[in-house]
């Protein structure tokens, strides 16, 4: 691995962690920055360092580093009903790259992939949110109840983060296309 990648994922691993740290809070749901920077993170960079970039954050936290939202780490993650968003960066980082180096960084790739890559976070997202709370904490809770406290309400949020990302996206591409063929 050459320096000049180690310091662009050094780079989106911060800004991930920074992003998890920023939060809106509209009422009872709280946003966080962090599927922004996921997203810049896959649009950004070639799989193999986005699929680094997204685990190192994972095992940060995971070993006890304070990196998730609200300063959270270590391995009580694992028992939290909201890990599986977590989990899901690393699988939208193995999926998201291969996709934009498949079919062209333009507008309407970077569009489809931010549908995909928010489908893969809410879909891993809610199955690890129901799993934990109906077989972890033994609370019954209905795929539709699930849904509507976990992905409804940070759909709007989602699409406003979809839209920063493609933009930012688009126009930060050309500086790091050298990264595409690493």
């Amino acid at each position: 691995m050459k320096i000049r990648e180690l310091a662009y994922c050094g780079l989106f691993i911060a800004l991930l962690i920074i992003c998890s740290q920023i939060q809106i809070n509209l009422g009872l749901v709280v946003y966080t920055l962090q599927t922004l920077a996921v997203l810049l993170i896959c649009f950004l960079l070639p799989t193999k360092l986005a699929v680094i970039s997204t685990g190192t954050y994972l095992l940060l936290g995971l070993i006890g580093l304070p990196v998730f939202a609200g300063w959270k780490g270590g391995l009580s993650a694992l028992v939290s009903p909201t890990f599986g968003f977590i989990i899901s960066f690393v699988v939208v980082a193995l999926v998201i790259p291969p996709y934009l180096e498949k079919l062209g960084y333009t507008r309407r790739s970077y569009i489809i992939a931010s549908v995909l890559a928010t489908l893969i976070i809410y879909g891993i997202g809610l199955a690890y949110f129901a799993f934990i709370m109906n077989v972890q904490q033994g609370q019954e809770m209905s795929l539709m109840t699930t849904f509507s406290l976990v992905t409804l309400p940070y759909i709007p949020g989602d699409i406003v983060k979809a839209i920063l990302a493609i933009i930012i996206g688009t126009r930060l591409h050309k500086h790091t296309f050298f990264l595409k063929k690493a």
